[in-house]
């Protein structure tokens, strides 16, 4: 080991082989477990220490302890501070009473909406209850109200959710519910809030002129703030109020930014916005997306400004395609109908390649022969027999006309001639 600079793993081994020197003689058979955990917008090296019989055990971020201690100087020296703090904290926490989680009549009043980013957080989510909106997931936490706010609260998970032998929609509404009372919206201008916590005046609180209407949106805590955006019809009032759509900024995983959509800001411009801030001022933990929301007021749809793009896109293509149907189909309405002169002329055209169509030529009729030998000649004989039928019929006919005319006085033989 490094006298004068300690890694994380020294520093880790150091505190798991001294933390019971500085807990009570009743941690001294305490099991000390270091591994990985994985919290909503969190992964991070923990440390449990839990005595025999105990059965909610605190996490310890060293990962946090870690960073501090360097800050501090990172050297051999500075560890007794640090394991003092470790032991101050997790004796601290499990003065935390957790029975009444078992009974849902208790954990119905203190459940709130919580948000995170979907794909960050997808290991999380998959054993936890959610719903998705765009990137944006909404579960559900139960909070631990001392009296003096929340200072700690646990994720819902399905084996939670089985335990209590509720549906997740139920879970959904009792939560909805409950984060109105347990955590109120607290929704002002930027410019309101910047002068607040400058303690200028909030009756000057305005926005100046001609700069744009931002909103802030959070709780009355600031802790997760960004779930109040899903309270009960609260989209639909921000919506009523600009009386137009908006845009939502997620600056945090404790407060979103609203912008009325006015038609004259782009979303690029926004987006690229929230990502610098991600990068330089949010800590990585409390990141909610470097994507920017737009919420449709008329189709009540929160989702990403691309996605709204792409849609309004896709509308007016479909739009524009019933439109021209229409026209062609009035085209054709107004067309006058064909000539009957017309249609004759092209039942003409048509009738002699018909016609060759039904007159077997010499090229036919020779390769028929090939095929059926003598057909030809008894086709002609019938051809022959059918033709001097015809011959005496049209004979027998001229006679009886013939016949019924009157007679004239003409020589005998001169009649015979003519007949």
């Amino acid at each position: 080991m490094n006298e004068d600079r300690m890694d994380f793993k020294e520093f880790t081994d150091m505190i798991r082989q001294n933390i019971r020197d500085y807990l009570p003689e009743t941690y001294r058979d305490a099991e000390v477990k270091i591994e990985d955990f994985q919290k909503l917008n969190q992964h991070y090296l923990g440390m449990q220490v839990k005595k025999e019989g105990q059965t909610v055990v605190p996490t310890i971020n060293l990962d946090s302890h870690f960073k501090a201690f360097q800050r501090n100087g990172g050297s051999l020296s500075d560890m007794d501070s640090v394991l003092r703090a470790v032991a101050q904290e997790a004796q601290s926490q499990l003065a935390l009473d957790t029975e009444w989680l078992k009974d849902y009549s208790q954990v119905k009043d203190r459940l709130y909406l919580r948000v995170s980013n979907a794909q960050d957080n997808a290991y999380f989510l998959a054993k936890a209850p959610h719903r998705e909106v765009d990137g944006l997931a909404v579960s559900y936490c139960v909070a631990f109200d001392t009296g003096r706010g929340i200072e700690a609260s646990t994720p819902v998970t399905y084996d939670m959710m089985k335990m209590y032998g509720i549906s997740e929609e139920q879970l959904h509404q009792d939560a909805l519910e409950s984060s109105i009372n347990l955590l109120p919206t607290r929704y002002a201008s930027i410019a309101e809030v910047m002068n607040q916590m400058m303690g200028i005046d909030t009756d000057m609180a305005g926005p100046a002129p001609g700069d744009p209407q931002l909103m802030v949106l959070t709780n009355d805590q600031a802790l997760h703030g960004a779930g109040a955006l899903f309270y009960p019809n609260q989209m639909e009032s921000i919506a009523e109020q600009f009386g137009s759509d908006f845009f939502v900024l997620p600056s945090s995983i404790h407060e979103v930014l609203i912008l009325p959509d006015d038609g004259t800001i782009e979303s690029g411009v926004l987006e690229a916005m929230v990502q610098d801030v991600n990068m330089t001022t949010v800590a990585p933990e409390e990141v909610l997306s470097d994507h920017v929301y737009h919420y449709d007021a008329k189709d009540h749809i929160l989702e990403k400004a691309a996605t709204f793009e792409l849609r309004m896109e896709q509308k007016e293509a479909e739009i524009e395609k019933a439109a021209l149907h229409v026209e062609q189909k009035a085209a054709e309405a107004e067309k006058p109908a064909p000539h009957m002169d017309e249609k004759k002329a092209e039942a003409e055209k048509t009738a002699p390649r018909d016609a060759e169509k039904a007159v077997p030529s010499q090229e036919d009729k020779r390769r028929d022969e090939k095929k059926h030998p003598g057909r030809g000649k008894e086709e002609h004989r019938d051809s022959a027999k059918k033709e001097r039928r015809s011959v005496l019929s049209r004979l027998s006919e001229k006679k009886e006309q013939v016949k019924k005319q009157p007679h004239k006085d003409v020589p005998a033989k001169k009649r015979e001639t003519e007949l």
